[in-house]
């Protein structure tokens, strides 16, 4: 009885090896369909996590991942990103910092260019960091902000957790703060969620892309 025990123990064992190498092998084929327009910020394996969160919220699978803007490719100025995202729902924005941090926002909310801000509530948005691998959720429903001479924008009135500048990169204005009573999103405590030294400033972004997920 012991010896059948330890034969079957090795060959649960062996199946399982099995069933990990398929798994892996899924996911590989999985993302290589969701990210069909490559980014430049975000690893492959990465999405799963923001796949997880947007199911979560919309009920919905990803399908495809469409580029829609590259700010080193397409121009850092306001005017650029809003001719490439505006009227487009279901976007995905991608940063990264001087500071080699990587982040990012989910809005559900369609990009505009009023003349003045205009904070659009949006209960589905969320932010995420790819270094951590961490989501930081809605908790008011305010969503994003949108405005014509800046770029993407989210947070709330008087606090905006995650903008970039009218233009970005060459003026190196990229905004992040996540440790004010008054944020749209909750980082449990990270107070290092976005920013690169603990609490939220102006920074430099080197790169930042636009996606449209598409389900």
């Amino acid at each position: 009885m012991k010896q059948k025990n330890i034969e079957l123990k090795k060959r649960i064992e062996v199946l399982e090896k099995e069933v990990n190498e398929l798994k892996k092998m899924m996911n590989v084929n999985i993302n290589k369909i969701k990210m069909g327009n490559k980014s430049v910020i975000m690893k492959e394996n990465e999405f799963d996590m923001i796949h997880l969160a947007i199911k979560s919220r919309l009920n919905k699978e990803v399908k495809e991942l469409k580029k829609l803007y590259q700010a080193t490719i397409d121009g850092d100025g306001a005017i650029n990103f809003h001719s490439k995202c505006n009227g487009i729902p279901n976007t995905l924005v991608l940063i990264k910092s001087a500071g080699n941090r990587r982040f990012g926002g989910f809005t559900t909310v369609q990009w505009s260019s009023p003349s003045d801000y205009e904070y659009k509530v949006d209960p589905n948005s969320f932010l995420f960091s790819l270094d951590k691998q961490k989501i930081y959720s809605n908790k008011n429903n305010r969503g994003i902000v949108n405005y014509k001479d800046c770029g993407p924008g989210f947070g709330n009135c008087g606090v905006w957790e995650m903008y970039i500048g009218k233009h970005g990169i060459q003026e190196k204005l990229l905004l992040t703060s996540e440790s004010c009573s008054n944020c749209s999103y909750n980082y449990n405590g990270d107070n290092n969620a976005l920013s690169e030294g603990g609490k939220g400033y102006w920074i430099c972004a080197l790169e930042y892309e636009v996606f449209q997920v598409i389900f």
